[in-house]
């Protein structure tokens, strides 16, 4: 018997946050200013999402327990006492 899976969104489920918000909010936590590279809008990007979160609390009873401010933090937090390492970390 084939084993099964859903694809539950994760997220605040609340009013969306800019990019530029969350980079400002960063700046501030880091202490650094952000180098921004801006580029044309490409077609197949959305101006705006949102995690609906309404199968998670259906299925498995999950709902956002942290604020984004506090997670940011707890983010920036983890970075640093990672530190060498994680500021090593290539992205895509």
């Amino acid at each position: 018997q084939p084993v099964g899976y859903e694809v539950i969104n994760l997220g605040g489920g609340g009013t969306p946050v800019s990019l530029n918000d969350i980079i400002g909010r960063l700046e501030n936590l880091l202490g650094k200013k952000a180098k921004v590279e801006h580029k044309t809008f490409h077609k197949a990007d959305v101006k705006t999402t949102s995690a609906d979160i309404s199968k998670a609390k259906e299925l498995i009873g999950w709902t956002p327990k942290i604020e984004l401010d506090e997670g940011l933090a707890a983010s920036v937090d983890w970075y640093r006492e990672n530190q060498p390492w994680s500021s090593e970390l290539k992205l895509p």
